[in-house]
Order: structure tokens, then C-alpha cells, then sequence
């Protein structure tokens, strides 16, 4: 069953002296007190984190703190429903003139906060941006695109040296920034005080503690209900779950089960989402002790990730045994079951080291799921050691090749085709470069080759086969549901399968 981590008092006080801050803040704008009494619809929305953002630049930083970052800035596509691109956001149509040219239309007359204008040239730049800056998240999914001009002042032209069926959808995880500003304040600079497009503004932050952005006057869409959004975080659950109960704060994201059902037996509102977030373990081929195939296999084989579900999450997580299914309900066609004894057999009687590193307090149970897969390598006759890292520094190593052994972290598929993970998790040049192979390579550039997404399909169940069944690079554990708890009053709060929460509508 699930370790419950123990409530520290002293933490525990800090992060309310903290929202005692940040809530005499809100009441200064026309918020309230904690029990939110005499609150007005519109008042500021008091959003509680599990972990504080590594970073405010989407050029730079991992998606999970877009739920920040996104308050402010706005991706150049925008998605629908069905997590395909549409044409209601800054980019407004795009066309494939031939093979590997596409050209995008610019919504006309929208400027960013601080007056520059968000025309075509800004959405070059940032594509620009995220191809060639050395610490950009995205680089490797943008590796063929050859040019990116703007002729005008409403449109982009992208070429790619060979065709690529999915650049709209890439489109819609690149966070349009300003291109004078970002170069002034450089990553760190913009990151300490982010400006774009979005619905809200920086309103300003207390280092360690809170985030707050307000209203965007301006905007040019459909207008915030509310006056802004204050961010705190907690990274133990039993925090996030007293802080709700004691309505402290109005939104409480990141509740593992155990603290969900106390809330639901508490009387509050617990919302429920299936994600397409998925917790994978990742082997490095390219160093000992996973550069021998056979451990690796009996790696894969001794994780059973079914036990996991069961035993720390209730049930109240999707196990998941493909790579490149990214969408909700998907399974692949071919899969590695757990197998304890084959495991055992496998390594003959050897034992051994393998560090597992993980991102501590990042996501919901992940100390207990790392401890989880150690413990089943350990049982098969590997000696465990582990290594838990805040979540940047994760990132920093991972990025430059400094892991060892088995790194557990999560794949958010923020845009919804496989290539995401492909060139974000299996190519060569990829972020994790865990699993080096031409024939990989070459499959993933035959997939982004053809006309569509259903041609591609079949390259796609075969590359996971490679990854995850013949090679063993990739360990699939879950798919996460998340939960988050609202205050009493609270609602119109938009949690998205892609890990998005648009707070634009939300009430207290």
C-alpha cells in the first residue's frame, strides 16, 4: 500500500505564513479572507502547486510548468477537444504548399504586454528559438526545419529538408515570447518577469514562496473572469490536502489518491482526469550496467508495473505498457509482461548496480514508485542505489548525458502524436539519448515522412516493438489521473488531458 508521508510542522508553517502573505495580497485586491467570506466572483483565484516551476521560459523549460507560464503566454496553435490543432489562437490557418514547405497565417494587430507587436516575425523567432537555443526543450523535434521566414507581416513560411507531416501539431506546445524583450532579459531575465500574449500579466512574485499574475486589461481574446491567479506550492500531499480543508487556498492540484478520497470524505470537491501523462522508466543503453542487453531485458522484465497501480496508486491509475500510445485509451500492439523468475534467470546469479534517479516531490507518489522499481530489481538479484533530484537539475543531467542506470520521469505527449516521444525520448539526437540506433533514426524520419498521421501509424507501433519490447530501452509504468480539489464556492477550473489548466473562467 501507499507510504504516507508524515505532515512536517515546520514546513507545514512556513507555507501557511507564506499564504498568509499571499492572501492579505488578494484581500488588497479585492480578495478575502480565508473562508472566503464576502468573496466576489471575480476575486483572484488562490492556485496551490505540488512543486514550485523550475522556470518561467517555455523556450527553455519542461511543459509541466506551462500551468504557470501558460497564464501568460499562448502556444502559436491552439487544440481542440480532440487534441488536434485549431485555428483559434494566434496562428489562424496553415497550408502545405508542397512537400516540405508549410505556410501559417498570422492573426493580424494582437501585441504582446509590453506593447511589441506578436506579428509573423515574433512567431519566427520563437520558432527560431526553439530550434537552435542550445537549452531549448523542443530542439530536437525541430532538427528539419531548413528555413523559417516572414515575408509579411501576417505570415510564416517554414521549409524542412525533408517532408514533415506533423509541424502544425508541433506548433502547439511553442510559447510565443517577444523577440526584442527575450533577447534583452535573456532566459533567466524573462523567466524572472515573462511577457506575451496571454490573458494574464506578470503581477509579480516572493522568491520560494509565490507567483501571482493578474488580468491582462488587453487581451485579445475573450477576457479573464477573474482578477488573477495567486500560485503557491506544497511539496507534501498532506499539505496540499490541510490547505484546501482549511480553504487556505481555492484550488489544490496534485492529490495522490489517498489525500483524495480524505477530501472527498471531507466534503470537498475532487475532480478526477484520466492524462495523457504517462511515468516511464528510462534504461541507458549507452552506459554499464544497460549496455548489456540481457540486463536490461531482465530489468524490464522484473518491473511490474501493474503491482505498482495496485499496491500505491488503489487502482486509481491507467498501467500503461506502450511508449507511443499517446493518447488517453490507447494500448500498443505488442508489450513486455512482468516476469519475475525470467528475470532472476537472466542475470544467473550476478549482481548488479543500478542507480535509479528520479525527480523528488515532482509527481504524485514518486518516491514510493521509484522505491517500488528498486525493490523489484533487487528481488531479480540487482543492487539498488538512489539518487532523488529536484527537477531541474534532473532535466540539466539528463540533457547532458550524466545519468546512469534507470532515470524515472514522466512523458507528457503535449502535442498528441507519437513523434513527440520519438524525438523527444528515442531518436539519437534526442533529450534523453538513451537508446542510440540507426535503424530507430531511420524509421522515425520514414514516419514523419508520409502524407498523415493514419500512413504513419504502423511505423509508429513498430518503433514502440524496437523501444520497448526488442530493445528494452523503455520501461512504461502508467498512465497518471489526476486530481485536484476546489474550495467551496470554486469553480469553472479547466484541467486538460495534455496537463493545460485554463483558469480564465474560474469563480470564488
Amino acid at each position: 500500500m501507499m507510504i504516507m508521508k508524515s505532515l512536517r510542522s515546520r514546513r507545514f508553517l512556513a507555507l501557511a505564513a507564506a499564504l498568509t502573505v499571499a492572501s492579505a495580497g488578494l484581500t488588497g485586491c479585492g480578495g478575502s479572507d480565508s473562508d472566503n467570506s464576502g468573496a466576489s466572483g471575480n476575486a483572484p483565484i488562490r492556485a496551490l502547486l505540488a512543486a514550485q516551476p523550475a522556470t518561467l521560459d517555455p523556450i527553455v523549460g519542461a511543459r509541466s510548468a506551462q500551468i504557470v507560464w501558460a497564464t501568460m503566454l499562448e502556444p502559436l496553435i491552439n487544440t481542440g477537444s480532440d487534441l488536434a490543432p485549431t485555428d483559434t489562437g494566434l496562428v489562424t490557418s496553415w497550408t502545405r504548399t508542397d512537400a516540405t514547405t508549410w505556410t501559417f497565417k498570422v492573426r493580424p494587430d494582437i501585441s504582446f504586454s509590453n506593447g511589441e507587436k506578436a506579428d509573423a516575425a515574433a512567431v519566427a523567432n520563437t520558432i527560431t528559438l526553439t530550434r537552435d537555443s542550445a537549452a531549448s526543450q523542443l530542439k530536437s523535434y525541430f532538427g528539419n526545419v531548413t528555413a523559417i521566414e516572414a515575408p509579411d507581416a501576417t505570415t510564416v513560411v517554414v521549409k524542412t529538408k525533408t517532408p514533415q507531416y506533423d509541424i502544425p501539431d508541433l506548433l502547439t506546445t511553442v510559447y510565443l515570447v517577444p523577440p526584442k524583450y527575450y533577447q534583452e532579459k535573456g532566459s533567466e531575465g524573462f523567466a524572472a518577469a515573462p511577457v506575451g500574449t496571454g490573458p494574464y500579466v506578470w503581477s509579480g512574485a516572493n522568491a520560494g514562496r509565490d507567483i501571482s499574475v493578474k488580468r491582462n486589461p488587453d487581451y485579445w481574446g475573450t477576457k479573464a473572469t477573474n482578477e488573477g491567479v495567486t500560485f503557491t506550492w506544497a511539496n507534501e500531499a498532506a499539505q496540499r490536502l490541510a490547505l484546501i480543508q482549511s480553504k487556505s487556498v481555492d484550488v489544490s492540484f496534485d492529490l495522490p489518491p489517498a489525500q483524495a478520497s480524505a477530501a472527498k470524505a471531507a466534503g470537498v470537491e475532487v475532480v478526477s482526469t484520466e492524462t495523457a501523462m504517462k511515468i516511464i522508466a528510462f534504461l541507458d543503453s549507452t552506459k554499464a550496467p544497460f549496455d548489456d542487453p540481457k540486463l536490461r531485458e531482465a530489468a524490464a522484465l522484473a518491473i511490474d508495473r501493474d503491482a505498482i497501480v495496485k499496491g500505491i496508486f488503489d487502482g486509481q491509475a491507467v498501467a500503461d505498457a506502450g511508449l507511443l500510445n499517446v493518447k488517453p485509451g490507447q494500448q500498443p500492439t505488442q508489450s513486455v509482461t512482468a516476469d519475475a523468475a525470467k528475470a532472476k534467470e537472466l542475470l544467473g546469479g550476478a549482481s548488479p548496480t543500478v542507480q535509479i534517479t528520479y525527480p523528488a516531490a515532482q509527481y504524485t507518489n514518486i518516491e514510493e514508485v521509484s522505491q517500488a522499481v528498486g525493490g523489484s530489481l533487487e528481488k531479480a538479484g540487482f543492487k539498488v542505489s538512489y539518487v532523488p533530484l529536484d527537477y531541474g537539475t534532473l532535466v540539466k543531467r539528463i540533457i547532458g548525458r550524466q545519468v546512469p542506470g534507470i532515470s524515472i520521469f514522466a512523458g507528457v505527449p503535449n502535442v498528441a502524436v507519437p513523434d513527440y516521444f520519438v524525438s523527444g525520448f528515442m531518436k539519437t539526437k534526442s533529450i534523453t539519448g538513451n537508446c542510440p540506433d540507426p535503424q530507430i533514426d531511420t524509421l522515425a524520419q520514414q514516419a514523419l515522412e508520409q502524407n498523415d498521421a493514419q500512413q504513419a501509424a504502423p511505423i509508429y507501433e513498430q518503433l514502440n516493438t524496437i523501444g520497448v519490447v526488442q530493445k528494452h530501452c523503455y520501461v512504461p509504468l502508467y498512465r497518471q489521473v489526476f486530481n485536484y480539489a476546489t474550495g467551496p464556492g470554486v469553480s469553472g477550473v479547466v484541467f486538460g488531458p495534455l496537463n493545460t489548466v485554463d483558469f480564465t473562467k474560474t469563480t470564488r
